[in-house]
């Protein structure tokens, strides 16, 4: 269902969002240091525009129209570039969740979206400018990592064997990246998706009475994934060469999609528990950018396929979260 405005109030309300979608597609173009965090919003500026109006996505059109013309006569085309990469993003979850698809397939076809935009600006500025961009990202790296060697060996601070296992560590990062860059590029499709719909799923029910997907403490994954995740872990322990890597690639992406999983039993369990607003966001913060954490998020994700920890299968209704987690 969406909210259809008429009217002057309705009409004003449109401009209104059309100049400040336009404004945040411009803000980190002129001021990334502080404003960069914003394109992670447009994404969620789609979606809600979409549940707001009718016509929603028109005035995202709009928006962005004005924006490329003030950012054409000041020289921020990036921003408008990345603004055409996130836009798509947000339609297709917002398409989804009018669908009434589930929180997972409606983040797989977000992730697929922005996946496919980006794949086409790099075809776009490979057949352009005979330049594959993450050739030349990857060249850039190697002449990084040359450089910061060459420095540390010029330098007495670091004794024989801190030097040898420096050399190691930088040689493994060469080697290994390259490897997994597509797991990594598909993890941060996948996490940009996933905070858009985090986001949304509430600014959209406080602001417009809708809500695209049940409350994010009830999220969960088909179980039948799990499967998909075993056989990763089994190909990635073959010596076979690009099946190898395949599964390594495989078991990367859906290690996030379970730590994104256990993260929604934690908001589970620490809103039943009544923690404090503060506590709890100071613990989300621990186990999403700690390593540690991030590794207990995974095992918790993974134990709930067969645990079913928040009772979701039973009669009781969840808690239903007031707070963004």
């Amino acid at each position: 269902m969406i909210d259809q405005e008429s009217g002057p109030i309705g009409n004003n309300r449109a401009v209104q969002f059309v100049l400040l979608f336009a404004l945040l597609i411009l803000l980190p173009g002129l001021q990334g240091a502080f404003f960069g965090w914003l394109y992670f919003m447009l994404p969620t500026a789609v979606l809600f525009a979409m549940y707001r109006w009718e016509h929603g996505f028109r005035l995202v059109l709009a928006g962005l129209l004005i924006a490329a013309v003030i950012g054409g006569l000041i020289g921020a085309w990036g921003t408008i570039v990345l603004a055409g990469l996130l836009i798509p993003t947000g339609y297709t979850l917002a398409s989804s969740a009018l669908q009434h698809d589930g929180p997972a397939m409606s983040g797989l076809k977000g992730t697929v979206a922005l996946l496919s935009c980006c794949l086409l600006l790099i075809a776009g500025q490979t057949l352009f400018s005979g330049v594959n961009p993450i050739s030349a990202f990857l060249g850039s790296l190697d002449h990084d990592i040359e450089a910061a060697l060459a420095s540390y060996r010029q330098s007495e601070a670091f004794a024989p064997d801190t030097m040898a296992l420096l050399e190691q560590s930088f040689y493994q990062m060469k080697t290994v990246l390259p490897n997994i860059l597509p797991s990594l590029f598909a993890s941060m499709a996948m996490f940009v998706s996933w905070l858009a719909m985090l986001t949304g799923n509430r600014l959209i029910r406080r602001l417009t009475g809708y809500q695209p997907w049940e409350e994010h403490t009830t999220w969960h994954l088909p179980d039948r994934l799990v499967w998909l995740f075993i056989g990763a872990a089994v190909l990635s322990l073959l010596p076979l060469g690009t099946i190898r890597l395949v599964g390594i690639n495989l078991l990367i992406l859906l290690s996030l999609v379970y730590v994104l999983q256990g993260f929604s039993i934690l908001a589970f369990f620490l809103h039943k528990w009544k923690t404090p607003l503060l506590l709890r966001f100071f613990v989300y913060g621990m186990m999403l950018f700690q390593s540690f954490g991030a590794m207990l998020l995974l095992g918790v994700g993974l134990a709930d396929v067969w645990f079913d920890m928040r009772r979701l299968g039973k009669s009781d209704p969840p808690p239903e979260d007031d707070v963004r987690p």
